[in-house]
């Protein structure tokens, strides 16, 4: 029980004191306690007790507001389609309209904006440029009681844009790869994709597209300092709504190679090797006190005798960058442990008491049976399943690794992948939406599915756990086999739970008997779900920060450890394609605040980083690929070994030499500001396109400047090339699939257009019958409770004074004597 004015208890603390002053000045105790009690029990009920109670609301005539999205973008769709929503809605429920147009798409902002405890129909392509990120905006409204709705249009017209994905400051001598993306509308588009540099055609080819991106990589080599411009042309052979998306402009600035300080014993390694054809590298076999000249410091298998946190941590924290590279006289075996090096590393040089991180199945039921559903509601099982499903996916944390197991008479399965990568993170959402209901001999062979799950769990270590999503239907022949799995999973150490979804919110919430005596049978109660619920509440979250360590040894070779990437938008690691398996590392664990970036499949960090002050720090914990352990050589071959350069890159950070004056100045998106960072020992005088721009001093050496430009194409800022493209708006085009999987985690749905005018008000008012916890006052018990003892009080108090007036009558009173016998005596 609660108080809504707590302090209002203390009222009773002068109420007690008075009583006890009155009994001591004589008045009567009976009737002092009574009052005391009585007065005590007003002040409880004044105070506004409290408790937490569920109740159903159900609204009759929900409100609803519709949301037009009548941004640029949106020329490919109807745009009137939002207009023609509200005016079906608005005579039948409470309808708003509200639209939003410019050539921003703060869809996020706007369904924020919006959102009071109603219905939000969202139309609109999803694509989010500005303001709130779209998908926390509508997790955050739906946590407030606003349900999100989408309608998915079909683009009446198509389109295709391109872009330039590349590092803005290169180095001479060096490959570089120049990532050509193309997005389009539609399902198919050709056109013709021209790549120059400085003028002159790098590549030309001609691409039938019908994924919705296209990444063509383009490999070229600079030879000379400076400036370098790079045009990316399509040429679509159909139709292509906007031209001005059609060509992208970027300008890249060439530096002599970095110098490079290798420390390192092992001149022949493949490590080496590299770091000597891409750097200008001085090699030495001790760690220098002056590292001042050098843009990076490499380590290569050095004990932490060898080396000095006193000249390294200054180093790093003025904005050096550090690459350690382990081995078998390194990190967990070179003595890291509670040195000082240490604390300049990213990584604790013992491992974790807790192996391998968490591993999750979702386990997904694709029976016939999950293609029946609910005529009123117009829900599928199988739509439910995979909506929670997906859920659980984008709300798993991200040191988990999940895999997907979809069960019928036949099984389909995804690998168990880290959840620290939002490709890795898409990839099982494409897989389940995929999955449609399939039947076979025994149409829900959840035994198969199981066994399926178990096998993927026997490949990783850490703890192990198994999420079943069902409508609950199990044949009774194969439930004894069913549930002696189940028990058998448990004993493995393997938790398991059962989730049940139901179509309607009419239907009672109660789950079938084989399939709650089944989870029974794994310690487990079946737990249902209405429709408007979701499975990422049964998500245990794990503590928090570094876990404990304990020392382990470093582990024999006995075969090899499939690598994987954690965080595949990272700069070192986009865009590589990581396949090469170890055959040992070094046992860490990460520090709180570090990146994983690699890790083989069983969890054990590879690739860790972190900043340290202005510089850079990342810990490769496996060898150098060489010497008498060759524990990654395959790691430095092939498509693998750009992870290597890549991470050498990060830790440089800029690769130009300081100078008396930097330039630091990233391409624009039309129609957006841009900024530009100027590092100066004195004020420096710098000119865009030859007219001077104001400076504002936010450092003892730093100055920025805000530029303001119009016109695309390519432009000069004292020396230092910035290229100006099309608005940001027209970048991202056609229907994004991102706000479906955003809006069925959430509880919503997203509507074909010809769904709309029979599905979406029915889906509205069956879904605003919801659960909530409301507070119930307590009151009344404490009033009864004083006006009871008032009304006993007064009884007794009339009961005392009745007896007090009532005359005493004698029993059997002498009787008095005659008068005559009283005269004759006399």
């Amino acid at each position: 029980m609660d108080f809504a004015s707590p302090f209002t208890l203390l009222l009773i603390s002068p109420v007690v004191l008075a009583g006890w002053y009155a009994v001591r000045k004589g008045i009567s105790r009976p009737l002092m306690i009574s009052r005391v009690i009585i007065l005590s029990l007003l002040i409880i009920a004044l105070a506004s007790p409290f408790t937490l109670g569920t109740s159903t609301i159900k609204d009759e005539a929900p409100k609803v507001t519709v949301i037009s999205d009548q941004t640029m973008s949106m020329d490919l769709f109807n745009k009137d389609t939002g207009q023609k929503i509200f005016d079906s809605l608005k005579s039948k429920t409470p309808t708003t309209y509200k639209q939003f147009a410019g050539i921003t798409s703060p869809i996020g902002d706007e369904v924020i904006s919006a959102a009071e405890n109603n219905n939000l129909v969202l139309v609109s392509d999803g694509n989010n440029n500005y303001g709130k990120d779209l998908s926390e905006a509508i997790s955050f409204v739906t946590r407030t009681g606003t349900r999100v709705y989408a309608v998915r249009q079909e683009p009446i017209h198509n389109d295709a844009s391109v872009e330039i994905d590349s590092p803005k400051n290169l180095i001479m001598g060096n490959g570089n790869v120049f990532n050509i993306v193309v997005r389009q509308a539609g399902n198919s588009t050709t056109y013709r994709l021209d790549v120059q540099i400085d003028g002159a055609s790098a590549y030309s080819e001609s691409i039938t597209q019908t994924k919705k991106v296209n990444i063509t990589p383009v490999s070229y080599t600079f030879n000379s300092l400076g400036n370098h411009q790079i045009t990316a042309t399509i040429t679509p052979s159909g139709e292509d709504w906007f031209k001005i998306n059609n060509v992208f402009y970027r300008s890249v600035y060439v530096v002599p190679k970095p110098k490079v300080l290798a420390v390192t014993d092992d001149k022949t390694s493949p490590l080496y090797t590299i770091v000597s054809s891409l750097y200008d590298v001085t090699t030495t076999d001790t760690l220098p006190d002056d590292l001042s000249p050098y843009k990076a410091v490499v380590i290569d298998n050095k004990g932490a005798a060898q080396l000095s946190a006193d000249t390294l941590n200054p180093y790093v924290s003025g904005g050096g960058g550090l690459v350690v590279v382990g081995g078998d006289a390194s990190y967990d075996n070179g003595l890291y442990n509670n040195s000082p090096v240490e604390g300049v590393l990213p990584v604790i040089s013992r491992a974790a008491e807790y192996q391998g991180g968490r591993n999750l199945i979702i386990l997904i039921d694709s029976s016939g049976s999950t293609a029946l559903g609910d005529a009123t509601t117009g829900l599928t099982f199988i739509s439910l399943i995979d909506a929670n499903a997906i859920n659980l996916i984008q709300n798993v944390a991200s040191d988990t690794r999940v895999g997907v197991v979809a069960f019928s008479g036949i099984t389909n399965q995804t690998d168990i992948l880290p959840m620290g990568s939002e490709a890795n993170r898409q990839k099982l959402v494409s897989f389940i939406k995929e999955i449609g209901p399939k039947g076979g001999e025994n149409p829900t062979d959840l035994d198969l599915g199981l066994r399926a799950s178990e096998k993927l769990l026997d490949s990783v270590s850490g703890s192990k756990e198994i999420i079943v999503i069902s409508d609950g239907q199990i044949h009774p022949d194969g439930f004894d086999q069913e549930k002696n799995t189940a028990i058998d999973l448990k004993n493995k150490g393997i938790k398991m739970q059962f989730v049940q979804v139901l179509t309607s919110p009419e239907t009672l919430k109660e789950p079938y008997k084989l399939y709650n005596d089944l989870a029974q049978a794994a310690d487990g109660q079946a737990i249902v779900l209405n429709p408007d619920e979701r499975a990422s509440t049964l998500i245990e979250q794990g503590p928090s920060g570094t876990p404990a360590p304990t020392p382990t040894a470093t582990p024999e070779v006995s075969h090899e450890y499939p690598l994987s990437t954690v965080d595949s938008e990272h700069f070192i690691t986009k865009y590589v394609n990581l396949s090469a398996s170890v055959t040992g590392y070094n046992d860490v664990t990460p520090k709180l605040g570090s990146d994983l970036l690699v890790a083989t499949t069983r969890g054990k960090p590879i690739l860790t980083t972190w900043n340290l002050g202005l510089g850079r720090v990342a810990s490769f914990t496996t060898d150098n690929g060489g010497g008498n352990t060759l524990w990654a050589s395959a790691v430095y071959s092939g498509e693998n070994s750009r992870l290597i350069s890549s991470m050498i890159n990060w830790a440089i950070g800029d690769p130009r030499p300081k100078g008396d004056v930097v330039i630091q100045a990233e391409d624009i998106w039309g129609g957006t500001p841009g900024k530009a960072v100027i590092t100066s020992n004195t004020l420096p005088q710098v000119v865009l396109d030859g007219k001077p721009l104001d400076l504002t001093r936010t450092g003892p050496n730093t100055y920025e400047a805000q530029i303001n430009l119009e016109k695309d194409g390519f432009h000069d800022l004292s020396g230092y090339g910035i290229a100006v493209n099309y608005p940001l708006e027209y970048r991202e085009i056609g229907f994004n699939e991102d706000l479906k999987s955003a809006i069925d985690s959430n509880g919503g749905r997203v509507y074909n257009e010809n769904e709309v005018e029979g599905l979406l008000l029915l889906d509205i008012k069956n879904n605003a019958i919801r659960t909530v916890e409301e507070p119930q006052s307590e009151k009344e018990p404490f009033l009864l409770a004083a006006l009871g003892l008032f009304l006993a009080e007064v009884v007794v108090r009339r009961l005392k004074d009745y007896r007090k007036e009532r005359p005493q009558i004698e029993e059997n009173p002498p009787k008095a004597a005659p008068a005559a016998e009283v005269d004759a005596t006399e």
